[in-house]
């Protein structure tokens, strides 16, 4: 073994167990208080300054909330499971301040190198099945509901463990690290709240990944992902007038008709020339009764686009077609903004540089390497990175290879653990090469 894979070898154990602890307390969207505090307690320990609640998110830049009932429910569920100690740090969350950012100061000149690790789990109920790892080896999600679906667990692990031995060898190093542990990536709500709080400003590499996805082999890596799909998600509620259908309905304004007109017509929008476009119309709701003119109406929408601008054009086309159903069928309606992401590519400095950190992994088999793979989809690292590029930086977003007991999202989903000393192999090569003395 060389010297990395030695430090990457000794925490092996570790995390494994930090994976399965935290995939066995799953929580979602802003209301990871549990987690964000586990996080907290566990950088502290290894020496980073902590900035969290309003210095890492903006409330008022939030999207996609959730009830103040399900906030106090998760609080009190991560009251129940920290320590005294740790509890200490959940005042500074309010409601729902959640994720931060951790960094460490060589106190040599030099770049500064930071990373991106999403932290929340997703909306569905973990397998109960025998042959299911975490149900025959006891680390199953403790609630149901809620479940780390995607990997976020072994995001956590690998951005833990790399954070360990970044400041147990701090002398190795030149420059700052900075670690951005981002909640509600699901739904692409978090970037969006975080970015404005200046938590991005003077990063030189902003490095983030993922596992699993179209890296799909054990021992796999695909380190340049490009075409990371824009996203704007909202939800439009339709309100019209209730009428009797048969003796009055020239009273009524059918908001039933305005939603369902609607939705045909953002799905029959023009796509775009110059790329990839998607609309989504996921979810239909309206009316009260077979004899009343439907005097509610709500569709869940979102629109996708291979760059920011052509995912604006989607968006603006649909507004231009609610606004005009709306005056067809007389009713009022609100948009409510409920998540969204900038779309965009790897820098190629960076996937260069992935590339040849992999080459040199004992964890990645070379014939699996794949220098540059478009996503073709959405995630909300796109957003960190576009405004890390526009700022002059470097950004990019590699994927973890591994075999996969069922999809993503799936409530079977389990991924093959060496993918997390692959992934901190590799993060740690990349450090070394940028950060290095």
């Amino acid at each position: 073994m060389d010297h990395i894979q030695t430090k990457v070898e000794n925490l092996k154990e570790e995390m494994i167990a930090n994976r399965r602890f935290f995939h066995s307390h799953p929580e979602t969207g802003w209301f990871t208080f549990f987690t964000t505090a586990k996080i907290a307690s566990i950088m502290k320990g290894y020496g980073y300054t902590l900035k969290m609640g309003r210095e890492v998110v903006k409330p008022e830049a939030r999207q996609g909330l959730g009830t103040k009932e399900a906030m106090q429910k998760y609080l009190e569920r991560a009251k129940s499971l920290l320590s005294k100690e740790e509890q200490e740090f959940l005042p500074v969350m309010e409601d729902g301040l959640t994720g931060l950012v951790a960094e460490i100061d060589t106190g040599r000149a030099g770049l500064t190198t930071a990373f991106r690790f999403d932290i929340d789990g997703v909306d569905v109920t973990e397998s109960r099945e025998a042959s299911h790892r975490a149900s025959k080896d006891g680390f199953r999600a403790d609630i149901d509901g809620i479940m780390h679906a995607c990997g976020h667990d072994g995001h956590i692990t690998i951005g833990l463990a790399l954070a360990r031995i970044i400041s147990e060898n701090l002398d190795d190093f030149n420059g700052k690290f900075r670690f951005i542990f981002q909640t509600a990536e699901e739904g692409t709500r978090g970037a969006v709240g975080m970015e404005p709080t200046g938590i991005l400003e003077g990063i030189d590499y902003l490095l983030g990944g993922h596992i699993g996805f179209q890296a799909k082999k054990s021992g796999g890596i695909i380190c340049g992902t490009n075409k990371l799909l824009a996203t704007s998600k909202f939800d439009v509620n339709f309100k019209g007038r209730s009428a009797h259908a048969a003796g009055a309905p020239q009273e009524g304004a059918n908001a039933l008709l305005a939603a369902a007109e609607a939705a045909l017509a953002m799905h029959a929008i023009t796509r775009h020339a110059d790329g990839v476009t998607r609309i989504n119309v996921g979810v239909l709701r309206a009316g009260e009764g077979r004899n009343v003119i439907a005097p509610n109406g709500y569709i869940a929408c979102e629109t996708r686009g291979e760059t920011t601008e052509l995912n604006e054009f989607m968006y603006q086309r649909c507004m231009d077609i609610i606004n005009g159903v709306s005056i067809m069928h007389g009713v009022e309606y609100d948009v409510k903004l409920t998540g969204g992401t900038s779309g965009g590519d790897s820098s190629k400095e960076v996937a260069e540089l992935y590339e040849k950190a992999a080459l040199e992994s004992p964890y990645i088999k070379n014939e699996l390497i794949v220098k540059e793979l478009d996503f073709g989809a959405c995630e909300d690292f796109a957003h960190f990175m576009q405004a890390v590029q526009k700022a002059g930086g470097k950004s990019g977003y590699l994927m973890i290879g591994t075999d996969l007991a069922a999809g993503h999202h799936n409530c079977c989903f389990d991924f093959d653990e060496s993918a997390l000393l692959a992934g901190v192999d590799v993060f740690l090569r990349s450090v070394y090469m940028l950060n290095g003395k």
